[in-house]
């Protein structure tokens, strides 16, 4: 018999721990709970799972196709569908890959390797920053899309001396393209934000200073803690999360330690 899903939720609206499962041997049963939590909860941790890099993609490819590593960060050696993060922390709120046409559904990030402080992660609802504005800017912003690039990624290969015919290329290959602001979970129909520090480049149709106000405005939402939660990590430990309806960013507190995590990206839907 499937042992009952132990479920713990971190704050009202956003993030659960969950118990009495081993990710690398989730029966039917529990994987049908799974797809009402990450719609739910938009958060899943848990603590002790001993995954392999094949039992990882395999836990991922239940929700959807499992991408393989974009151009700028290292993939796992024989593991192209592993994202290797070593000794860095993705600092600045953020959905993953939103310079996609189909934006990724979730994330799944296993810490092979934590600090022995600091490094932790923050989540944020954008379902319950949505809802905290007036109908006024509802109506507003939903009528608005703004254009997502990977810019910062583009950026850092400059840096690393990356020929310009490359990164050409790669913009080819990945170009900017523009989501909704407000965009519609596919599964539960809950509207959220949806725009970021780290990809979005401007609003649509506005001028570059009313575009970077807006877009400044809107992050200003973020910053309420009722918004939030954190997660503390540790060696074995897994975060997944719903691309659709949170952002996340880490916090480079960790100074010289080792932080080493592996991340599989799912595939999901355009925008709407």
């Amino acid at each position: 018999m499937t042992a009952q899903l132990r479920v713990r939720p971190v704050t009202g609206t956003l993030g659960a721990e969950i118990g009495n499962i081993d990710l690398a041997d989730v029966s039917p049963e529990q994987f049908a709970q799974l797809d009402e939590l990450i719609v739910d909860r938009k958060v899943l941790f848990f603590r002790d799972q001993h995954l392999t890099s094949a039992q990882q993609v395999e836990f991922g490819s239940h929700f959807g196709d499992v991408l393989d590593c974009h151009p700028w960060t290292p993939s796992k050696e024989g593991v192209p569908k592993v994202m290797v993060i070593r000794n860095v922390a993705a600092t600045g709120w953020h959905s993953d890959e939103t310079w996609r046409t189909n934006t990724p559904m979730g994330s799944v990030l296993v810490c092979r390797e934590a600090p022995e402080f600091g490094g932790d992660t923050l989540f944020l609802d954008m379902e319950s920053v949505y809802n905290d504005l007036d109908d006024a800017w509802k109506s507003k912003l939903s009528e608005l899309t703004a254009v997502h690039d990977h810019i910062q990624h583009r950026n850092r290969m400059i840096q690393k001396g990356v020929p310009a015919s490359q990164i050409e290329a790669w913009r080819e290959e990945f170009p900017a393209i523009a989501h909704p602001i407000v965009r519609t979970h596919p599964v539960s129909g809950r509207k959220s934000l949806f725009v970021n520090r780290v990809f979005t480049s401007h609003v649509s149709g506005l001028n570059p200073e009313e575009s970077q106000e807006l877009l400044d405005w809107i992050y200003s939402r973020n910053h309420k803690p009722e918004h939030q939660c954190r997660f503390r990590w540790e060696a074995n430990s897994v975060a997944f999360w719903d691309n659709r309806s949170v952002q996340h960013c880490g916090v480079a507190d960790f100074g010289t330690q080792k932080r080493l995590m592996e991340r599989v990206t799912i595939a999901g839907p355009k925008p709407q």
